[in-house]
């Protein structure tokens, strides 16, 4: 989709304002709550990484449809590399832009021991980065937390040769929590932007992408088979301050019921067995230079 010199030149929309705002709103109650963390993923970075040699699920299966042998594909903010990895065997290199030093040395631990020669990493954020260009270009569950969104997708576009994907959840993970927020911390869980108001910005900025249902979100991730690792997964999450735990954990088991559903494959938040994870994917205007 091509957009003119001037609109590139527009004034902040709203709906980018709203975005923006909204993630503002939810990193000052994160740090109101759970206090500044030098490395706030690397805390968790463990939980992020996967197999490079697994069995494709749908969505690597659909991202793999758009890469080609001599693509270069840039992953933003790829954590542990659970995406870009298990692609470094269908393109010619995969590159991990990823500001948190934990998450990046579970990326090289599992590149390493996979023996994947065609990955690497830059540590640092994706508007800091420099000199970074891509076939196609993936930021993976980025967005809920991008501070200024219009640039941060001017960057994508301008740094992609064939194809832009971001993919989101119908409810991001940080939404899926608020009765869990309310019951520890007494207040209502400030929500992150999802696919509604992403997709208002891309139409605000004058995109009109694919939106691609990959599947359900527990696909990926296999849900608690017991109670008390329904419990202990909710607490490692990483959103609950060290000197709440405890009693959150106390809580969590007095209100079971009402914060999680068992369904066959086991037990999921409430209200989020029902999430879908959307491919939102475009190409950039520049992609006509490239055949």
């Amino acid at each position: 989709m091509q957009r003119s010199t001037g609109e590139a030149a527009r004034l902040t929309g709203p709906a980018a304002r709203k975005h923006d705002e909204m993630v503002a709103a939810r990193q000052a109650q994160y740090e109101r709550t759970r206090g500044p963390q030098p490395d706030t993923w690397g805390a968790i970075a463990s939980r992020f990484r996967a197999d490079p040699k697994r069995e494709p699920d749908p969505f690597l299966e659909k991202l793999a449809s758009f890469l080609r042998p001599d693509d270069v594909l840039v992953d933003i903010g790829g954590g542990a590399g659970r995406n870009s990895l298990p692609m470094a065997s269908r393109c010619r290199e995969v590159i991990n832009v990823e500001p948190s030093p934990g998450m990046l040395a579970e990326f090289r631990a599992s590149a390493d021991e996979a023996r994947i020669r065609n990955a690497r990493a830059i540590q640092g954020g994706w508007m800091e980065a420099e000199g970074v260009e891509a076939d196609v270009l993936l930021a993976a569950h980025v967005t809920y937390f991008v501070p200024q969104i219009e640039p941060f997708i001017d960057k994508l576009e301008a740094a992609c040769r064939r194809r832009v994907i971001i993919d989101v959840l119908t409810v991001p993970p940080p939404n899926q929590s608020p009765q869990f927020f309310r019951l520890v911390y007494g207040d209502d869980q400030a929500l992150v932007p999802g696919p509604h108001e992403l997709l208002a910005v891309l139409e605000e900025m004058g995109l009109t992408p694919d939106v691609i249902d990959v599947g359900g979100a527990t696909a990926r991730r296999p849900l608690p088979r017991t109670e008390e690792d329904a419990i202990n997964n909710e607490l490692g999450f990483g959103w609950i301050a060290p000197h709440d735990v405890d009693r959150a954990h106390n809580l969590f088991i007095d209100h079971f019921d009402e914060l999680w559903l068992e369904t066959p494959t086991g037990f999921a938040r409430r209200g989020a067995e029902v999430v879908r994870e959307l491919m939102i994917t475009w190409e950039p205007a520049r992609g006509g230079l490239r055949q």
